[in-house]
C-alpha cells in the first residue's frame, strides 16, 4: 500500500493542478467574451458602486486573464522590459498569470521577486513559476521585505487602472523609491485626462444589449460614475485636458501625490453638456505611449453623468478636480456646475 504521507501531498498537488487548469479555461472564455462584446462597438456601461480602485485587491482570476490576453498592452510591456535588460527585477502585482515575470525572465533576468496582494493569486503564481529564479511574496508592497541580497535594477508593475492613480501606483512607486533609491520603472509615467461631453443617449437596442451583457438595465443618473467602453468620439465637446500626472521615476514623485486643478474648457455657447469622460495615458517607457481612449486595449474609461447644463455666452466650462494618492486607497473629487462626485448626499 502507498503511505498516507505520500498520498496526501500527491492528492493536494493534483487538486491544485485541476484548479489551475479550470481557472485557465474560465479565463480564456471570459477574455473571448470581453473582446467579442468590445468589437460590437456599442456603448457598454456599468454603474460604479463605489469609488475607482475599490476592487483592485480583489480582481477575479477571469478579469486578470483578460488583461493577460491584451495583445497591445502586453507587447508594450514586453518591449519596454526587454529594452532594459535588467538582471534583477522586482514586480509589484504579478497576479495569478505572471505575464511580466515571464517577460523579465525571457529578457535575461536572473532573479525576479514578485509581490502579489491577493493571497490566492500569490499561491497560484507560486505554482506557476520556477522557484529557483522567482520568489513570490504575498502582501502589499509596503508591508513585505525583500530578500536581503536582492537589489532591484528594474521595477515593473501593471498597476494602472482606467485612471493613472486608482490602483495605487503613485504611492507604491514613491515608497519603493524611498526604500531602494532611484530605480528604473516600467511603466515610466502616466496621466489621466478629462473632456466634457454631450449627454450620452442609449437607443433601446443599446439598452437591451447592455442588459444581455451585464444583467442590469442601464439607467443614467446625474452624479453617478460609470465604467464605460465604446463611448462615441462624436460626443466629445472640447480638447481633453490632463488633471493628474505622475512620473514614477522622478525624485519629486512623493511631492506630487496630491493634485488639484481648475480646468477651463472652451465650448460653443448654447451647447448642452451632459457628462465628463475620463481616461488614462501611459508612457510605458521612452519609446512607447498608450492612449486608452482609442479602445485598442482592455482599459475602459469612466463616464460621469451630469445634471444637464448649457454653455453660457462666455463659451467656457469650469471643471474642478482633486486627487489624493498618498496611499493605495486613492480618493477623488470632481465638480462641475451642480454636479459633484462623490455626491454630498
Amino acid at each position: 500500500s502507498i503511505s498516507p504521507s505520500l498520498t496526501l501531498p500527491l492528492l493536494a498537488a493534483m487538486r491544485s493542478r485541476v484548479r489551475d487548469w479550470a481557472a485557465a479555461v474560465s479565463g480564456r472564455a471570459s477574455a473571448r467574451r470581453f473582446w467579442k462584446l468590445s468589437r460590437k462597438g456599442f456603448p457598454l456601461l456599468m454603474p460604479m458602486q463605489s469609488s475607482p480602485g475599490h476592487l483592485r485587491a480583489s480582481y477575479s482570476s477571469d478579469f486578470l486573464y483578460t488583461l493577460y490576453s491584451d495583445k497591445v498592452r502586453m507587447a508594450a510591456f514586453q518591449g519596454a522590459i526587454a529594452r532594459h535588460g535588467a538582471k534583477q527585477v522586482l514586480e509589484v502585482g504579478c497576479g495569478p498569470w505572471t505575464p511580466l515575470v515571464d517577460m523579465a525572465l525571457a529578457s535575461g533576468a536572473e532573479l525576479v521577486v514578485a509581490i502579489e496582494a491577493g493571497l490566492e493569486h500569490a499561491e497560484q503564481a507560486r505554482r506557476k513559476v520556477d522557484a529557483r529564479r522567482v520568489t513570490v511574496l504575498a502582501g502589499r508592497s509596503a508591508d513585505v521585505e525583500l530578500p536581503g541580497d536582492f537589489v532591484p535594477e528594474l521595477i515593473v508593475g501593471e498597476l494602472l487602472g482606467y485612471l493613472a492613480s486608482e490602483e495605487g501606483a503613485p504611492a507604491i512607486f514613491a515608497d519603493l523609491q524611498r526604500r531602494y533609491g532611484a530605480v528604473k520603472v516600467v511603466p515610466k509615467a502616466a496621466c489621466s485626462l478629462v473632456v466634457p461631453t454631450r449627454p450620452l443617449h442609449l437607443s433601446l437596442r443599446d439598452k437591451v444589449r447592455n442588459w444581455a451583457a451585464h444583467g442590469i438595465w442601464p439607467s443614467l443618473v446625474p452624479g453617478q460614475l460609470y465604467d464605460i467602453r465604446n463611448f462615441p468620439l462624436s460626443a466629445q465637446l472640447a480638447e481633453a485636458q490632463v488633471w493628474e500626472e505622475f512620473d514614477f521615476e522622478s525624485p519629486e514623485l512623493k511631492d506630487r501625490l496630491q493634485q488639484r486643478h481648475e480646468l477651463r474648457f472652451s465650448i460653443q455657447p448654447g451647447t448642452e453638456v451632459g457628462g465628463l469622460l475620463f481616461w488614462m495615458c501611459t508612457d510605458v517607457d521612452d519609446h512607447v505611449r498608450l492612449d486608452t481612449r482609442d479602445g485598442s486595449t482592455s482599459w475602459n474609461q469612466y463616464y460621469l453623468h451630469l445634471h444637464r447644463q448649457r454653455i453660457g455666452p462666455d463659451g467656457s466650462l469650469l471643471v474642478h478636480t482633486s486627487v489624493d494618492a498618498r496611499t493605495e486607497d486613492v480618493s477623488y473629487e470632481f465638480r462641475v456646475g451642480e454636479t459633484t462626485y462623490p455626491s454630498a448626499e
